[in-house]
């Protein structure tokens, strides 16, 4: 019998300091690595689930992970026995896919996700590993926003043959629920979760076309990648992509296909040359050196609207200057900052001092805060305060009468900051 796990008990190097998650067997918890010094997520099989699963059962987990080495698939640090638990310690992550209302909010941004975890399953497959859980629990997201693959605690290699019942209904696939698990298994489970995190809907049995709520995935889904989705949730086992491997390449080539499409779908010719005229008077100054991902037009990293054609899905990841970015408004963030200045989401700093912004135009209104704002900021990144002062800009002399944020009534169709028409 372990001793009782409560918050401040150690064991071994770890410190537990909060409960996180409760399984059947297992624990999760929050704690502190006394010799490195830093937090980890502690996942503790208890004596009960030991004895039920057996030793060898139980280090499986450890076993497959470790042969697992990818940015979508969340690493072990550390496996050891102490004080007749197993102990697994893992990156603590913000939440799982499950909390992440920005990926239920923003297509783009549940679809950068879903791309990250048919990476993780593709690398598993690779290697011959079968994750037989996939569920929007075990997608955990990073603190750079990144979604991770978790929990191989169901994991087989391909070539054991088994007729254990694994994985949660709902996300299991048919096959599996009759103990016949195959990669193709893991592509319907992934397929399941996409549907789920695109409409707010989980298909259930018979998954025919058109599933519940197939209006909403149409509207929402950009049509190169319906296709995808569709083949990955089909009943049968051999009308679905063979493993992940194939399941992202079908996805990246979709993804492509989108981007092309978005490269032709242009502004009308006199807004055009509006966009034009204003980005050769006023894109340098303030910063409008990217392009709307619908019509092309410029905008800044600050906007949240695009003011040629109102488009507000934006992501800037993979093209932002800063090393990191928002997992909310996926823009530009610090690995010091404390908030996202841009939408004041709350951030895990890394605990330094944050360096001085040669591009911050005002201090932060809070005084004991030495925080620095870059124009149109909305909170304050050392601290969070919300900024409430306006801000005004050359090139903007105009108020948008709802939030009033500077416009420029001359060029602009809809404010940059809320919108409005």
């Amino acid at each position: 019998m372990g001793k009782p796990l409560r918050r401040r008990a150690k064991l071994g190097k770890y410190t537990l300091e909060k409960r996180l998650g409760e399984g059947a067997y297992a624990q999760v918890w929050r704690a502190k690595d006394t010799v490195e010094g830093h937090v980890v997520a502690l996942k503790i099989v208890l004596p009960s689930g030991i004895e039920d699963m057996g030793r060898d059962r139980v280090v499986r987990e450890a076993r497959v992970v470790s042969h697992l080495e990818h940015p979508n698939v969340l690493p072990v640090q550390n496996a050891d026995w102490v004080d007749d638990y197993f102990v697994l310690a893992t990156q603590l992550c913000k939440h799982s896919l499950t909390d992440d209302a920005p990926a239920k909010r923003s297509p783009t941004r549940a679809l950068n996700l879903l791309r990250d975890v048919a990476a993780g399953l593709a690398h598993a497959h690779e290697r011959g590993v079968l994750h037989r859980d996939i569920k929007p629990d075990n997608v955990l997201i990073g603190e750079d926003g990144r979604a991770l693959v978790s929990d191989f605690g169901f994991a087989r290699w391909q070539e054991e043959k088994t007729l254990t019942q694994c994985g949660t209904l709902g996300y299991m696939a048919p096959e599996q629920a009759y103990g016949k698990p195959a990669p193709t298994s893991d592509v319907f489970s992934w397929g399941l979760v996409a549907y789920e995190l695109l409409t707010g809907t989980l298909p259930t049995w018979p998954f025919e076309w058109p599933l519940v709520k197939a209006d909403r995935f149409t509207a929402r889904v950009p049509k190169p990648f319906r296709p995808v989705i569709r083949t990955a949730v089909s009943f049968h086992p051999q009308e679905r992509y063979p493993d992940a491997v194939h399941l992202l390449e079908a996805y990246d080539e979709a993804a492509r296909a989108v981007a092309e499409s978005k490269r032709k779908d242009d502004l009308p010719p006199a807004r055009q040359v509006l966009a034009e005229t204003f980005g050769a008077h006023h894109g340098g100054r303030l910063r409008m050196s990217f392009a709307c991902r619908r019509c092309g037009g410029g905008i800044a990293e600050a906007m949240r609207h695009c003011p040629w054609c109102g488009t507000s899905d934006h992501s800037f990841r993979e093209v932002s200057g800063f090393p990191l970015f928002c997992p909310t408004c996926e823009r530009g963030v610090r690995p010091e900052w404390s908030a996202c200045g841009w939408c004041g989401t709350r951030l895990q700093s890394n605990g330094r001092k944050v360096p001085k912004d040669p591009r911050a135009v005002r201090a932060c209104a809070r005084r004991e805060c030495e925080g620095e704002l870059r124009p149109f900021m909305r909170a304050c990144p050392e601290c969070g305060t919300r900024e409430r002062r306006p801000w005004r800009a050359q090139g903007l002399p105009d108020r948008c009468r709802r939030c009033e944020g500077p416009v420029n009534d001359d060029y602009f169709t809809y404010c940059p900051w809320c919108g409005t028409a």
